[in-house]
């Protein structure tokens, strides 16, 4: 009897287990399940399909910022990206930048001027464009525009583009004056002492007392360049600088200041004949070459010849960035060829892809632009100190221009800075 029991007892547990045990027929795929938890795998697969936010921050003028929108709205669409564009208020030292990206809060894509990036990238703020960029940078860009972006054995920046200064002068007023424009830092000084003589109107030459580029500019026309140094070299008062300044001190009474000056009223001053030669950024200009005016542009490769200052403008990428690659995709299409053009033709500012200026038509490009501008690498010191040195060369450069100083105490300033 026990032992029938214990066969019972036996059967009940072997029932018991086959009930519990799992089954491929009892129990329905999860997709078919209600009410139960969906696992997290599947969602995250879709999570990284959908494009992720790209966000750039530039600084801009509101026309300029509305021409980028337009842009990035077709090429966002082309390459299914969400981008999000932010203009951040002027400010010349990038401070509201600088602290987000202390902060950990930057952006993943930012325009910079190029005076900026080795700074950038000194203080660990940017990505090399190794990580993220596949196109070609060496040979492919304007040099003046590379140069900038290099720092510490590795490239930091993609040019966006180039915005130089120039000459702008009616022809008719200058050859009735009898003058010429000169092609040589000696012919500019022996127009300044046969023009010296004279009072008042008409100016001689017409800039923005307060723009450390357009002086550095006229200083570099005044005495030359030196092919050996475009560095550091380019940024000292030697003797060539020093007679320079000794020849400006002699004619500021025949220097009009362009700070705060509408354009047109730099047409007028021009075409009534007040002012001779007017030192100003290109761009400023383009949409405003009215009849009789013309542009002046040195030869960069003849070492008799100033320097003029090249500015322009590149994307880089915060080393904080988790979308390289997105970024790097962006910066691709918003810099190539068509779109170049495109911002050009918006704007002003000129192209850094040098294939446009070898093409038979030049995509539209003016002819003033020599071949020394497309290969020339420009001058910008190696020094990440350089923002804040241009920022206190403006502060002493302007009351000199204006009278306010004499020659010794700008000298004396400048050299205590370097």
């Amino acid at each position: 009897m026990k032992r029938k029991n214990h066969w019972v007892l036996f059967a009940i547990l072997l029932l018991a287990l086959i009930n519990l045990s799992p089954s491929n027929t009892a129990t329905p795929p999860r997709s078919d399940r209600t009410g139960e938890f969906e696992p997290a795998q599947p969602k995250v697969l879709e999570t990284e399909q959908e494009p992720k936010l790209l966000k750039v921050a530039v600084q801009m003028t509101e026309s300029e910022f509305s021409r980028l929108q337009q842009m990035n709205s077709k090429i966002s669409e082309e390459l299914s990206m969400d981008v999000e564009l932010t203009n951040f208020p002027y400010d010349s030292d990038y401070t509201s930048l600088q602290n987000e990206l202390r902060l950990g809060e930057a952006p993943d894509v930012l325009l910079l001027n190029n005076i900026w990036v080795r700074r950038f990238a000194a203080e660990g703020y940017l990505s090399p464009t190794e990580s993220y960029y596949t196109g070609s940078l060496t040979g492919e860009l304007l040099t003046a525009s590379l140069a900038p972006g290099e720092w510490n054995g590795y490239m930091w920046s993609v040019p966006m583009d180039a915005d130089t200064y120039v000459w702008m002068i009616q022809k008719d007023r200058v050859q009735d004056a009898g003058l010429s424009m000169p092609k040589h830092a000696n012919d500019w000084m022996q127009l300044i002492s046969a023009y010296e003589e004279k009072q008042g109107i008409p100016y001689l030459f017409a800039l923005d007392f307060t723009d450390p580029y357009a002086v550095l500019s006229l200083l570099w026309q005044l005495s030359g360049n030196d092919e050996d140094d475009k560095s550091c070299g380019a940024f000292l008062p030697d003797d060539a600088m020093e007679r320079a300044v000794l020849s400006i001190e002699g004619i500021r009474h025949l220097l009009l200041n362009l700070e705060g000056t509408e354009l047109k009223e730099l047409s007028s001053s021009l075409n009534e004949g007040k002012a001779m030669f007017a030192l100003v950024r290109w761009s400023e200009v383009a949409s405003r070459m009215d009849a009789g005016m013309e542009i002046l542009y040195p030869n960069l490769d003849d070492p008799a010849a100033g320097w003029m200052w090249i500015d322009g403008r590149s994307y880089v990428v915060s080393a904080q960035s988790a979308n390289k690659d997105a970024a790097g995709q962006w910066i691709a299409a918003m810099t190539d060829q068509f779109e170049q053009r495109q911002w050009y033709e918006g704007t002003g500012k000129l192209p850094v892809l040098k294939t446009i200026y070898y093409q038979s038509t030049r995509g539209g490009l003016p002819s003033w632009i020599p071949a020394s501008f497309v290969n020339n690498s420009g001058v910008i010191p190696a020094d990440t100190g350089f923002p804040e040195w241009l920022q206190h060369f403006s502060k002493i450069a302007a009351p000199f221009l204006a009278d306010g100083k004499d020659r010794h105490t700008f000298l004396m300033e400048w050299k205590a800075e370097l």
